[in-house]
């Protein structure tokens, strides 16, 4: 299900004094059954640009389409409630999404609003709950009584429960240990390598960047500065040195042996990736 945004602008509080052109002129097409990371500083268009994808905000002027469904500025756009399911957003703050007095009442919630029977949406929710290794002795457990890192489990549970074709999640690891970054992180590569998912990730994690995403979008002012392969913009130094990026510290590493003579491959990525290069390396060293 590919996104394509044409020529969209967005303008909070259009026509008052105090309108800000946050989206402008955006042309961008992000690849179906990918992880797409989006970056850039705060303030720069990530969190409106992705408000769009399930119509929480609408074009001030432009189009997107997804799938069958185009969303336009000024006009009762139709398909909304199917699209939303669909394309589920996980906000940073995902206690803001839990509302019910059970876990699962809250992850079954959105099957049966979508008209799934009680059975159905139980079912749905378990089995989502599992996907996001939520013990089902926390069934019955309320989701305020939960750590930061269980509450966004629970978020992306009830999104799952709606089997949507598109996860967008903005600043996933916000405020958890690296061992909760981790696990949220692998569940999401899971989601996109074994279920066929398009993963939307907003984040100033460049290291969860560098390490996962297929594709990037960095943003600047409220437009795009560039779109396309993660490596071939991290490898870019003109860039990563005109936008200010924050170098991830495995490819600092990756540089810094290269200038003594390694020559790594641009597709060792991770720190596990880098051990098992320089361990083969090695070997032929001592041979």
């Amino acid at each position: 299900m590919a996104i394509t945004f044409k020529s969209l602008s967005y303008i909070y509080d259009e026509g008052m004094p105090y309108a800000h052109h946050a989206l402008k002129d955006i042309n961008l097409n992000i690849e179906e059954g990918k992880i797409t990371a989006i970056i850039g500083k705060t303030g720069s268009g990530k969190s409106t640009l992705v408000e769009h994808l399930n119509a929480l905000l609408v074009p001030s002027s432009g189009s997107l389409e997804i799938e069958d469904t185009i969303i336009l500025p000024g006009k009762k756009n139709k398909g909304l409630k199917a699209l939303r399911k669909k394309v589920g957003l996980v906000f940073q703050f995902s206690e803001y999404q839990l509302f019910e007095e059970t876990i699962l009442k809250d992850v079954a919630f959105g099957p049966k609003n979508y008209g799934a029977s009680e059975q159905e949406a139980i079912a749905k929710a378990k089995l989502a709950l599992k996907m996001v290794g939520i013990d089902e002795s926390y069934y019955e457990t309320s989701p305020f009584d939960l750590s930061g890192g269980q509450k966004r489990r629970i978020a992306i549970a009830g999104i799952l429960a709606l089997e949507p074709k598109i996860i967008v999640l903005d600043e996933p690891t916000a405020g958890l240990d690296p061992k909760g970054s981790q696990e949220m992180i692998d569940l999401f590569v899971k989601l996109n390598k074994k279920a066929g998912i398009t993963v939307i990730l907003v984040t100033h994690d460049n290291e969860i960047v560098y390490n996962y995403a297929d594709n990037t979008v960095l943003m600047a002012d409220g437009e795009v500065k560039y779109s396309g392969n993660t490596l071939e913009l991290f490898n870019d130094k003109e860039k990563v040195k005109e936008f200010n990026i924050l170098e991830p510290k495995i490819l600092s590493v990756k540089n810094a042996l290269n200038d003594k003579g390694f020559k790594i491959p641009s597709n060792v990525r991770t720190i596990d990736e880098l051990a098992k290069y320089l361990s083969k390396e090695l070997r032929k060293w001592t041979i």
